[in-house]
């Protein structure tokens, strides 16, 4: 008699953090992701709230009616949703464990019960909190978030800035020469025009 084999249910998303030293590149990357990927919001750590993350009730001025809107893990439903500035987070990360373990936001909000999907995976990006990554400390002990939010993450990407005055200088110079040329480029526009 063939027995049935039960696979365990997979999560489909996965989940990334990079934690980085500050100027390489971090939120650029991350705006850039959600403009490449069919449905992706954007948020920052240090400006939103619970309520923007998951769902919050909104009151119909006219009808009375209560409504939920939906926060950006709901809206990136089957995308990505992309958290700069994880480090600073106003609002309880805690708010983020039942998303990205169970891809879904419980509520109970204004007598509404239910459950929305959010079937998302979490690209969140952090700076150190003294300002440069401590390579003689553990990534826990670099940023502020609790060992039960670090688990959640499938990959952790560590994004380190060696200073090196010869190759900094050269890059520096490299990036005035672009927006220099660029701007005289659009003043010859505008001139033109």
């Amino acid at each position: 008699m063939d027995e049935e084999k039960i696979l365990p249910t997979i999560r489909p998303d996965v989940h990334m953090l990079v934690v980085g030293d500050p100027g390489l590149g971090k939120s650029q990357m991350l705006k850039h992701l959600i403009t490449v990927t069919p449905r992706g919001v954007y948020v920052c750590g240090n400006s939103t709230t619970n309520a923007g993350l998951t769902a919050t009730m909104v009151r119909d001025s006219t009808t009375n009616e209560q409504t939920l809107e939906a926060g950006a893990l709901v809206l990136s439903d089957l995308g990505i949703c992309a958290i700069d500035e994880f480090d600073k987070m106003t609002s309880d990360q805690s708010t983020l464990l039942e998303a990205m373990e169970q891809q879904t936001i419980s509520i109970a909000k204004g007598g509404i019960m239910g459950s929305l999907s959010a079937r998302c995976s979490v690209v969140a990006c952090a700076n150190p909190t003294t300002g440069h990554y401590n390579r003689s400390r553990t990534i826990l002990e670099n940023i502020r978030v609790s060992n039960a939010i670090l688990s959640r993450f499938d990959m952790v990407f560590l994004l380190l800035d060696d200073p090196d005055l010869q190759r900094d200088k050269k890059l520096s110079e490299h990036v005035m020469k672009l927006h220099s040329r660029n701007r005289k480029r659009n003043l010859n526009v505008f001139e033109q025009g």
